[in-house]
């Protein structure tokens, strides 16, 4: 007999994170607090502690996050020591959101600042590893236009990024 589906996926866009953490009830917390996610649900593994699987919404999106199993190699980025991912979170106010996530822990990799591609834009490490670059659109800039700023950029700043 074959199975119907009655849950939509309205939520679930085309591409959807996926987070492995330390510690995922605190990160829970984290994410709702700096950020605003609220909490659909959780799992919990059979040891009746760890999260096995989470689901939260961030704006009009979902997004899934669980402990490490370091003996199921799932690990986070605490465990490799880095991250190559940044997570991009458009938001309407950057630098609101950008004190509260550091309120909540989170650490400044690149301070706000208006960037030249016309976004008011930084980036932070959350506590568990993961690289988020938050941004306001200031402006919208034609193809031309954003080349031409480029171009600014890169005369203006020829040691970047070493300074």
């Amino acid at each position: 007999m074959p199975h119907t589906v009655t849950q939509g996926l309205d939520d679930f866009h085309t591409i959807t994170p996926h987070l492995v953490v330390r510690d995922a009830a605190r990160a829970i917390e984290f994410y709702c607090k700096a950020f605003g996610a609220s909490e659909l649900y959780r799992n919990l593994a059979p040891d009746g502690r760890s999260i096995m699987h989470a689901e939260l919404m961030l704006g009009d999106s979902r997004f899934l996050l669980h402990d490490e199993f370091p003996e199921r190699n799932l690990l986070s980025p605490l465990s490799y020591q880095g991250t190559s991912v940044t997570l991009h979170l458009y938001v309407t106010d950057v630098d609101e959101v950008f004190a509260r996530a550091i309120e909540a822990g989170a650490e400044i990799l690149m301070p706000v600042e208006d960037c030249f591609w016309g976004d008011r834009y930084g980036i932070l490490r959350d506590p568990f590893g993961h690289r988020w670059s938050v941004a306001t659109r200031l402006k919208d800039l034609s193809p031309r236009e954003l080349r031409q700023r480029g171009d600014e950029f890169k005369e203006e700043h020829r040691d970047w990024p070493r300074k």
